[in-house]
């Protein structure tokens, strides 16, 4: 398949084992590149080398059903990918930080001296990985690009903030603290569009943990 691209704002995207749709949110990947934990990251770091290059969104268990948006961790991620993609042609997501399916991320969140996310310069992959990967290596990772950000600030005494990312499909917030060794928090979206042209999807995806040394520069 060949890849859409359309502004710098817009997720580039196409159908899990499908054909390609026009202006679709999901793009092919390597479907082993982020399972593993150690993987090496995409963007440039400071992690020793024995750091975990790639962040995980994952359902903790501690979470009320009702900040979910469908009540469950695989039901959020897919309601969240259905901007562009039907839901039902997406199978099992595992909420485990770890699991061989489930959601992963990396990106930069680049902050100038007062805390202030420097939008041009900060940018988000997400990764998910359902089932059908496991049954069909043939099959391709759903992957969300997003290659600026829209706004953020961070507190730099404490460490808290957020980071929001934003095209026509949609939109993805990071709200969390950062501190020597992880950045974590919750992950949060609003989808404008729907595949089917229903009422767009919005609620929360989950928890979130990546290195700090991966991701705040």
């Amino acid at each position: 398949m060949k890849k859409l691209t359309l502004t710098s704002l817009v997720f580039v995207l196409f159908a899990m084992g499908c054909p390609a749709k026009k202006d679709a949110r999901v793009v092919t990947t390597n479907p082993n590149a982020a399972i593993a934990p150690n993987t090496t990251g995409t963007f440039t770091n400071t992690c020793q080398p024995n750091q975990f290059k790639i962040g995980t969104i994952y359902d903790s268990g501690q979470q009320q059903a009702s900040l979910y948006s469908n009540g469950s961790f695989e039901q959020n991620v897919k309601s969240f990918l259905s901007a562009a993609i039907n839901p039902q042609e997406i199978g099992t997501i595992s909420g485990g930080q770890w699991d061989n399916t489930g959601m992963r991320f990396e990106g930069v969140i680049k902050l100038d001296t007062s805390g202030q996310v420097v939008l041009a310069q900060s940018r988000m992959i997400m990764k998910v990985y359902d089932s059908l990967i496991l049954q069909n290596s043939s099959l391709q990772a759903m992957t969300v690009q997003m290659n600026t950000a829209a706004e953020g600030k961070f507190d730099l005494n404490t460490g808290t903030g957020y980071a929001v990312f934003k095209d026509n499909y949609g939109e993805v917030r990071f709200d969390g603290r950062f501190d020597a060794q992880n950045f974590s928090g919750t992950v949060s979206y609003k989808n404008y569009a729907s595949f089917d042209n229903s009422q767009p999807a919005q609620g929360q995806l989950g928890q979130f943990l990546i290195a700090r040394c991966v991701i705040i520069q």
